[in-house]
């Protein structure tokens, strides 16, 4: 059962699941209060706390049935009606009325939580991804649904929007990589980086298939043939289907000589404790041919 990100928990500024509970649910020692919260749960009104994507339940036709809210208010009863135990539920219920065995589920902005994600699922099999922070800071800069929003409602702060973007960047790869030294010594944690992936796609996927106990086949180098649900690449607005070694690269086009620099620096430490080397990583060997090599500057496009 593949889930987007439900938003359980978040950094601070963002209205997670976590401040819908605390505003919206009251008292949940009362039936009542379960009970209208699940059914909150499932209006797909957007409502604060329920505006991530996985709220609304596209694709998943079992939400529509109220035996799944009965069961859900029920479970949430006999548990002690903790954040972690309503989320638990939540994916659990989901999945079974689904008919599916195992739930996948992308918390893209919980590295942080990953301590209440193994009390909360303590079996679960945590898959880390991980990429290249220069890539990353030229993805953020350049979201269409992010920053550039900002930098039209405020064009004179364009500058200091997108220098601002590349030092949260900064800070959060730095922050991620600690959370990986915490955790890489756990059996059910996995690290895997992006440039790795694109690099050599046979070998990175016959680890996950292993690490996560799944079957692998000769269809998983071939997600092109398969369902597709992955978002528009911030940097070309293209939808990508297959695996494409440029994609690990393409940010060298657009990223400052300044950008690159201040990057590299402030993060190579953490580049190690990923054992992340891109002076040495097969990928920009892959791609030779781009503007740009590893280390050199290419200037910033107007």
């Amino acid at each position: 059962m593949r889930l987007t990100d439900p938003r359980f928990l978040s950094e601070r500024r963002h209205k997670d699941f976590k401040y819908f509970l605390e505003t919206q649910a009251g008292d949940l020692s009362i039936d009542e209060n379960v009970d209208r919260i699940v059914e909150m749960c499932f209006s797909k009104q957007g409502i604060p706390g329920l505006d991530a994507t996985f709220w609304r339940f596209e694709n998943i036709e079992v939400v529509k049935d109220p035996e799944l809210k009965k069961e859900i208010s029920r479970e949430i009863k006999r548990s002690d009606r903790s954040l972690g135990a309503i989320a638990r539920i939540l994916i659990e219920k989901i999945t079974e009325f689904s008919d599916c065995e195992r739930a996948c589920v992308k918390f893209p902005v919980d590295v942080g939580h990953l301590a209440e994600l193994l009390a909360w699922f303590p079996d679960c099999k945590i898959v880390h991804i991980t990429r290249d922070p220069r890539a990353m800071a030229m993805s953020k800069t350049n979201d269409p649904s992010g920053t550039a929003i900002r930098v039209l409602q405020h064009p004179r702060l364009a500058w200091l929007i997108r220098k601002m973007t590349v030092w949260l960047v900064i800070a959060q790869y730095r922050r991620t990589s600690l959370q990986h030294m915490r955790f890489k010594h756990l059996p059910n944690y996995r690290l895997f980086r992006y440039e790795d992936l694109l690099a050599d796609p046979d070998m990175v996927l016959k680890t996950l298939c292993k690490f996560i106990d799944a079957d692998f086949t000769e269809d998983l180098l071939h997600p092109e043939k398969g369902r597709h649900e992955h978002q528009r690449s911030s940097l070309t607005g293209k939808q990508p289907k297959a695996f494409d070694a440029n994609a690990a690269t393409r940010w060298r086009t657009l990223i400052s000589a300044s950008d690159n620099w201040l990057i590299t620096t402030l993060t190579k430490r953490s580049m190690e404790r990923f054992d992340y080397n891109p002076a040495i990583h097969p990928i920009f060997r892959l791609n030779r041919h781009s503007p740009a090599s590893a280390g050199e500057r290419c200037e910033e496009p107007a």
